[in-house]
């Protein structure tokens, strides 16, 4: 009787095990990637745009919020409210997110950040929280930078480019919403979708269909040329791919 009772318990704690580890499921992981068209991105390297000028861009980071993924009916689960890109620092380009598990047919996430969240005081918050102040990304009169992209352009390719380029795109009218589609499922091993920024697509979308000259567009700091500015927010949410 002792032993049948051991054998249960057995039974029972094994039965626990199996359960805990189905529930607990893999971690995914979001890693992000930036092109220039075919080629690898990197900062303070010099890539050439379709009208034959070089450009070569010293800063890169933008905040991402409301990322989930989509499960196949339809339902999001949550990768993260917000995250902070920067492209200055490689360990700062990935999200994680454990016990995930499920049928997924993309991901789904917003450039900037909501009306409400913009509105956050940077004071209230510390590192690595993504709104705190120590990222550089707030404006006291115009609230938090969704993205910043700073650089040179020229003609020629020397070793200094000498035209600046400058947008620093933020306000609610610059908040857009992206949606990615693919087909995954994670169980128990973990999962790592890379997501492509390309570059060279913020400035000719071919999505959009939107150019940004940098002749003659090669700043905004958002309401002073909202023109660009809506046009950066535009052609940057449709820059990604999987």
């Amino acid at each position: 009787m002792r032993i049948q009772n051991i054998y249960i318990v057995v039974f029972l704690s094994g039965l626990l095990a199996l359960s805990s580890c189905k529930k607990n499921g893999a971690t995914f992981s979001l890693q992000l990637k930036a092109k220039y068209g075919t080629q690898n991105f990197r900062l303070n390297s010099t890539y050439t745009d379709p009208a034959g000028r070089y450009v070569n861009l010293a800063t890169l980071k933008f905040y991402l919020s409301h990322i989930n993924l989509i499960k196949s009916n339809g339902s999001l689960v949550k990768v993260a409210d917000i995250a902070i890109f920067d492209f200055s620092d490689t360990t700062a380009l990935s999200v994680s997110v454990p016990n995930m598990d499920g049928t997924f047919t993309g991901i789904s996430f917003a450039c900037g950040l909501d009306s409400v969240t913009n509105t956050s005081d940077p004071l209230n918050y510390s590192v690595p929280n993504p709104l705190a102040g120590d990222y550089n990304m707030y404006w006291s009169m115009l609230k938090y930078q969704f993205e910043v992209l700073e650089g040179k352009w020229d003609t020629q390719d020397t070793a200094f480019l000498h035209n600046p380029l400058a947008y620093h795109i933020g306000t609610n009218a610059a908040y857009r919403q992206t949606q990615l589609n693919k087909s995954f499922s994670i169980s128990s091993s973990n999962y790592t979708m890379v997501v492509y920024l390309d570059v060279e697509q913020i400035f000719n979308n071919t999505t959009t269909g939107e150019t940004i000259n940098i002749v003659t567009e090669f700043s905004s700091m958002s309401t002073d040329n909202q023109p660009v500015m809506v046009k950066f927010a535009d052609n940057f949410s449709k820059a990604f791919s999987l």
